[in-house]
C-alpha cells in the first residue's frame, strides 16, 4: 500500500504541513521534529526519492563544490585538498562548473536547488563581487547551508579562506630575518580582495621597520606572463631590491625562470618568495620558497562549518574565518642570515 503524508502524520502526531516542510527540506523546523518525522518516514518505507536531503539521514552529506574551472596547478591543488578532506570526513563531494559565473551563478544555483539532491554547497569563485552574493542570497533558503572559500570583503555569506594578510606580513618578516632591507613585491589583481590583503600585510610590516624599504612594486595578475613582465620591469626600473615577494607561485616561477635566463642568480643576486606552495615550488631549480596554504585544512574547516549549519538549521550569515598560513623556506631565499646590530 502506498505510504502518504497522512500516514506519517498519524505515526508522529505532527501536522501534514509540518511533515511536508521537513520532507521538502524547507522552512524552519526543530531538530527534534525533523528527526522524528524522517525516522517515521523511513520506518513506513516512504519513497526516499521524495525526501530532500535523504542521504544525510542514511550515511553521507552531499556537498556541491561550485566553481569555474581554470587550468593550472593552483586549481588542481585546491580541488585535491578539498577532495581529501571530504574523503576523510566521509561526505560526498561533487565538482560543478559554472560558465561565466558573474552572469549565470544565480540561475545555476536556482537549478541546483530544484534538483533537491545536494544538502549544502561550497562556492569558490574569486571573480564574484559582493553584489553577486547579494543576488545569490535571494534564491538560497536558510535551510541550505553555503560557505564561500573565496574572500568576500564585508562578508554577507559565511566565508572560510586563508589569512592572506598574515601571509604578506610573514613574507616581509622572513625577508627582514634574512637581512634583506630593500625589497619589492609583485601584486595580484587589484580587484581581488585576497590580493589586497597580501599586499597590505607585506606593506604594514615594512612600514613598522625604519631600516626596511619597499623600493619596487609591480601590478601583476596572477598569470605566468605577468611574472615574466615583472622581471623586465625590474630591469628597466634600475633599482634592484635584495628580495622580491610575488603574490602567487605562478608569477614567482616565471620570475625565477626569466631571471636565470638573463644570468641573474637566485638567491645570490635576488631572493624570491611565492605564495600557495604549489608542487612547482618543489620541482623548480632552484626550489622556490613560498607561503604555504593547506587546502586539506581549508576543506576540513569548511565541511565542519557546513555540518554545523546543517544541524542548526540557521540563517545564512557573514562570519569570516581565516585559516593560518606558514612559510616553507627553500633555495630561493637560502642566503645565510646576517648578523644584526653589530654595534
Amino acid at each position: 500500500m502506498k505510504v502518504t503524508l497522512k500516514d506519517i502524520a498519524k505515526e508522529t502526531g505532527y501536522s501534514i504541513s509540518t511533515i511536508s516542510r521537513v520532507l521538502s527540506n524547507v522552512g524552519k523546523i526543530s531538530n527534534k521534529a525533523r528527526e522524528e518525522i524522517l525516522q517515521a518516514a523511513q520506518r513506513l518505507n516512504y519513497p526516499s526519492s521524495r525526501i530532500a536531503g535523504y542521504e544525510i539521514q542514511k550515511k553521507h552529506l552531499n556537498i556541491a563544490l561550485i566553481t569555474d574551472f581554470h587550468e593550472g596547478e593552483f586549481y588542481a591543488s585546491y580541488y585535491y585538498g578539498i577532495d581529501r578532506a571530504a574523503t576523510a570526513d566521509n561526505v560526498r563531494l561533487s565538482l560543478l562548473n559554472v560558465v561565466d559565473p558573474r552572469k549565470n551563478i544565480k540561475n545555476f544555483m536556482t537549478d541546483l536547488l530544484s534538483e533537491k539532491y545536494y544538502d549544502c554547497a561550497i562556492i569558490f569563485i574569486p571573480e564574484l563581487l559582493r553584489k553577486d552574493y547579494e543576488n545569490l542570497l535571494e534564491v538560497i533558503p536558510d535551510s541550505f547551508p553555503v560557505v564561500s572559500n573565496a574572500l568576500i570583503e564585508n562578508s554577507i555569506l559565511s566565508t572560510i579562506t586563508f589569512d592572506g594578510y598574515s601571509g604578506g606580513h610573514q613574507a616581509a618578516s622572513m625577508f627582514y630575518k634574512y637581512g634583506y632591507r630593500n625589497v619589492g613585491i609583485v601584486k595580484g589583481p587589484a580587484r581581488k580582495a585576497e590580493s589586497r590583503f597580501r599586499y597590505n600585510g607585506f606593506r604594514d610590516y615594512i612600514d613598522g621597520k625604519p631600516d626596511m624599504n619597499l623600493i619596487w612594486e609591480f601590478q601583476g595578475d596572477f598569470e605566468f606572463n605577468s611574472g615574466v613582465q615583472s622581471f623586465y620591469n625590474l630591469m628597466e626600473n634600475g633599482t634592484k631590491p635584495d628580495a622580491v615577494f610575488l603574490c602567487n607561485d605562478l608569477m614567482a616561477n616565471a620570475f625565477v625562470d626569466t631571471a636565470l635566463a638573463h644570468d641573474m642568480m637566485v638567491p645570490d643576486d635576488i631572493a624570491v618568495l611565492g605564495y600557495d606552495d604549489l608542487p612547482m615550488c618543489r620541482h623548480n631549480n632552484p626550489t622556490i620558497s613560498s607561503v604555504r596554504t593547506d587546502f586539506q585544512q581549508l576543506g576540513l574547516a569548511t565541511i565542519q562549518a557546513l555540518k554545523n549549519r546543517f544541524m542548526e538549521n540557521g540563517q545564512q550569515h557573514g562570519i569570516l574565518s581565516l585559516i593560518p598560513v606558514t612559510i616553507i623556506e627553500r633555495e630561493s631565499t637560502s642566503k645565510k642570515k646576517l648578523e644584526i646590530n653589530l654595534a
